[in-house]
Order: C-alpha cells, then structure tokens, then sequence
C-alpha cells in the first residue's frame, strides 16, 4: 500500500469520524430542540415578504394543536390564524429591516385553544448580507394569563363585594379592607383604617360579649360564623353576620384572620316583622271564618281554631288534642283514610264533618302536607258549606223555573261577563243548541256600539244608583241580525250591598214593534186621508161661499128691480089718476 493509499485511507476515517460527531451532534441538537418548553420555529425568507415554516420543535405542535405535516414546509397564512397575519409579517420586516431581536405579545385561537405569549424573532443573515431565515421562539404566558386575569376576577369580585371585607394580623390590626367595609362602617377611604385595630369597629359592650369569644373559635377551629356587633364612625350601631378565617402560612402557623361582614339590620327588621306576621297569622287562623285543624301523620290533633271548635260543637280545645282526628272530625272508618291510607288528594274537595253530636254536615276541604317545626303534618282547611248547599238547591229551582220560561233570563258579574243564560235567551242571543259560552261580555258581544254606549253611559249607572233600570234596546245576534228587546236590569248585591252581579230578564218584542209600525202606518193613512177630507171639505166650502155670494147678489138685484117696478108702477097709478083727473 502506497503513502497516498494509506493518507487516502487516513482522510476517509477522520471524514467518517468527524460525519459521525456531526450526526450526533445534530442529534443532540434535535434532542434539545425537541425537549426545551419554549417554543422553537424556524423561517425561510422569501422574495415579496413570504415567510415559510422550515422547522418546529415539539413545543410549537404541542400548545398550537397542529401535526408537523400541517406546519413545515407551509407558508405562515396557512399556519397562522388570520387574525395575527399583519401583525406578524410587520415585526418579521421591522426586524429584518432593523436587523435586531424583535419582541412582542400575541394572543391567538389554535385548534389546541387560545394560546398567549411573547414572540421573539431574530434575522439570520448569509455571506452575502442577505436574511435567509428567521429564528422564532413563544414563551408561553397562557397559564400566567389566566391567572392574572383570575386574579383581576378576584379582586374585582371583593372590591365590587356588597359584603364587607378585611383582614388583620394576630395582633388585630387592619392589613386590608374593601369598599364594602369602609362604607359600611361610615368611613370614606381605606387609608383611613389600614394599621388600625379592630376594636374601632367595636363598642365595650360588642368586644367583650360578641367579638372576643367569636375570635377565640376562630383561632380555635380556623373558622367561625355568627352574629357580631358593629359601630358606625358616628358610634350607631348596626348588627352583623360575620365568617371569618384563619389564614395560615406554608408551615401552617397562623398569620391572619380574614372576615367577611354581612350588614343584616334589614334582616333583622324583616326577622322581627316575620315574628310578628306569625303572630298575627296564628291570631287571625285562629280567629279565621274557616276551620283550620293540624295532624300529625299518626292521625293525632295537634291544634285547632276556634271555628273549627265551634264546627265541632266544643268548647275547649285541649280536649281534642293528642285524640285521633277519626273520633271527632271525619267520619271515615279505620284504615279508610282518603289521604293518609289511599293516597287522595284533596282540594278545594265536598267532603264531610262530623260533629260531637254525630250530626254530619257537607264542608269544602283541602288537605296540605306541610313540615311544621321539623315535623311532617296535615295541615286541613275547611268551609261549612249548608248555607251554599241550600243555596243551590234554591239556584236549582230558580234555573228550573227559568229553563221554562219563555222569557230570557241571565246575569253577569260586575265586568259584564256572562255567569248565566236560560235556553230562551241563549234562542234570542242567536247562539247554536240554545247555549250561550260563559264568561263572555256580554255588552260587547250581544249587542251594537250604538247600545253598548248606552250601557255604559246610562243604563249601568241607573242601574248602580237606583237599583233597576227597565227599557228598549236592541240586541245583536251572533248572525248580525238586530232584535228589538224590552230590557228589566237590575243589581244583585252580597250581604255588605255590594253590587256583585247585573241580572236581565229579556223579551223579544219584534211582533210588538211590528204591530206598532201597522198602528203607526194606520194611523199615518188615516191622518192623510182627514187632510185629504179637510182640503176638499175647506174646497166644498168655498164653492158654497161663492154659491152663497152669487145667490145673495141676485136677490138683491131681484129686489132693487122689484122696488124699481114698484115705483114704476106708483108712477104709472099716479099718472093714470092724473088722466083721470084731467078728463
């Protein structure tokens, strides 16, 4: 083997040897690229400001969500959301042109979820002065993020508190306060009780019988809730609920309490009105115009009222306490209970009462099933109701004479909406199979505007002052047609004289307006024909008169003429006598 052999041979081992320390390098390399946390990317830059992923560590994969497939050898707008385009390729130029390391915050949405950090980019320049690549790395700030945001939550939460908030050292004096607190206690700023000692907050009276023994359990058990005594800056005083807690360093000794102060004078007030609401509740059930009895689940009474005694035909309560609700209130055999034994529900259901004397009489109850100082009861309320009972027995007549009535008949409640029709006013009304839908108005759905003013204006007033009204008008039917009607409304009042409802007896008078139109028309034909009668009578008349003036004329003149003979004829005697004279 020649010299140049053997040196060839001598390159080939160092060439292979130094290859297979940059092998291993770069697998350390990768190693390390691979393992570090921070995020590692490496750019290509491209003519026309396109950047293009050439490398990305593990980190990059794992907090982006992306595979590497998805990522190398893409350009940044098909990794990068869009909303962080321009931002990114304005600091890839800054530092490209400026030629330094260029930092920046950055928030983006990835398929693994909102990433945040701070981005550092360097330029990476060739022999030639010019920048081939961009070496890029995120410090993740997601988790700091959260927490800071956490914290901004917290503290907002506690400023924004309307409970009072502070905590003091061992010594009790004020290490923080919040707004709450300050206010609270009528002062202005915090600064004002920072270092100060609790006992401000406090009376003699309020430290030695409220606050020391409460603190004592805190240090005691690490946390105590109770109600504590304040004093305002003026000196009023306020009552409080307070929990406070022990804070504790990492070796677990004490280094704080923290207290969280509930003004409670409202519910403190609301507390003694409720006592006496139940109070007053307890005097009225008892005092109520409707039985009220308690019963324990094992059928046992455990109270009742006064009209339930009263019911019951007793006179003393206590008799019935603790006694089985079958022997002196309800008539149902052993095992027979509706509620208790059959599971029935019972409201606002007819059931039956049954007095000492064994006389039953009818009741509406309702049965509820009620916790009563930890217990499980039957609270039953009931009605007596022989006077409704008996009442509509009387309804029931009155709608059976009603039913055969040929008259309409109804009545609504004071809103003018229908409670009830016989059939012969439902005929009139116009509805189908004679009934009419209850609870409609009747103003605006039987009769027209013209008549519905009139109810309002005139008719319903007439009939609240005076009682009754009686009169026309007109109905319309569910056809439209209009019926005349003769109308008698009157008020039906409740044992105070309280108008509750408005009652209407109705009658068509079709063939009564009908028969007056004829009379009418009768008597308008026979007025024109003593008009007509009248004007030739006055015509007849006139005739007469000139008859009359003809006649009389003539007579005068026949007897002017005969007076004018008559003289003549005195002149010719007298010229005759004349004659004779002469012969």
């Amino acid at each position: 083997m020649t010299l140049k052999d053997l040196n060839q041979e001598k390159d080939e081992e160092s060439l292979k040897k130094h290859k297979e320390e940059l092998e291993l390098n770069e697998k350390h390399l990768s190693l390390i690229y691979d393992s570090v946390s921070e995020v590692i990317f490496l750019l290509a830059v491209e003519p026309d400001d396109r950047f293009r992923f050439i490398s990305v560590n593990r980190a990059f994969l794992a907090v982006t969500g992306l595979n590497r497939e998805q990522v190398v050898s893409k350009r940044i707008e098909q990794v990068l959301p869009e909303t962080a385009h321009a931002l990114v390729i304005s600091k890839y130029k800054e530092a490209i042109t400026e030629n330094k390391t260029v930092f920046w915050e950055q928030t983006s949405t990835y398929p693994a979820g909102e990433l945040a950090g701070t981005v550092t980019v360097t330029p990476v320049w060739n022999a030639e002065g010019v920048c081939t690549h961009i070496v890029g790395t995120v410090h993740d700030l997601t988790e700091r993020k959260k927490a800071e945001e956490q914290i901004r939550f917290l503290s907002s939460v506690v400023e924004q508190s309307a409970d009072g908030m502070a905590i003091v050292n061992m010594e009790g004096n004020l290490l923080f306060v919040n707004d709450a607190w300050v206010s609270m206690h009528g002062y202005e700023k915090a600064e004002e009780l920072l270092g100060q000692n609790l006992s401000v907050f406090h009376n003699e009276d309020q430290l030695k019988n409220d606050v020391e023994a409460f603190n004592r359990k805190v240090k005691e058990k690490g946390h105590n809730t109770g109600e504590v005594g304040h004093i305002r800056r003026d000196s009023t005083i306020f009552p409080t609920q307070m929990t406070s807690t022990l804070l504790r360093d990492e070796n677990d000794n004490p280094i704080a309490i923290a207290g969280v102060a509930t003004d409670i004078t409202e519910r403190k007030k609301m507390d003694e009105k409720l006592r006496i609401a139940l109070e007053n509740t307890r005097t009225i059930l008892d005092k109520a115009p409707f039985g009220v009895v308690v019963i324990s689940r094992d059928r046992k009474i455990k109270w009742v009222n006064d009209t339930a005694l009263k019911m019951a035909g007793m006179e003393n309560g206590d008799v019935m306490l603790g006694k089985n609700c079958g022997e002196y209130l309800c008539p149902a055999q052993q095992n027979e209970c509706p509620i208790l034994d059959k599971g029935q529900q019972v409201d606002n259901s007819e059931r039956i009462f049954r007095r000492k004397d064994g006389k039953e009489i009818p009741i509406i109850k309702t049965v509820a099933e009620v916790n009563m100082d930890g217990e499980d009861v039957l609270l039953e309320t009931f009605v007596d109701i022989t006077e409704r009972k008996h009442a509509e027995e009387q309804l029931n007549m009155f709608k059976s004479f009603a039913e055969t009535s040929n008259q309409g008949m109804g009545w609504a409640n004071i809103d003018g909406n229908i409670v009830y029709t016989n059939s012969a006013l439902a005929k009139l009304f116009g509805e189908k199979d004679q009934k009419v839908p209850l609870g409609k108005n009747v103003a605006a759905t039987y009769y027209p505007e013209d008549e519905q003013q009139r109810l309002r204006e005139e008719v319903f007033p007439c009939v609240f002052k005076d009682g009754a009204w009686s009169g026309e008008l007109m109905i319309r039917q569910t056809s439209g047609k209009l019926i005349p009607t003769q109308n008698s409304l009157f008020c039906i009042r409740n044992e105070v004289s309280e108008p509750i409802f408005f009652a209407n007896i109705v009658m068509d008078i079709t063939e009564r307006k009908q028969a007056e139109e004829e009379i009418q028309k009768l008597n308008d034909e026979l007025e024109q024909r003593v008009i007509e009668r009248t004007a030739e009578l006055e015509e007849k008349n006139k005739d007469l008169e000139r008859m009359l003036k003809a006649f009389v004329g003539r007579e005068v003149r026949m007897a002017e003429l005969k007076e004018q003979i008559d003289e003549l004829e005195k002149d010719v005697e007298s010229g005759k006598k004349a004659g004779d004279m002469k012969t």
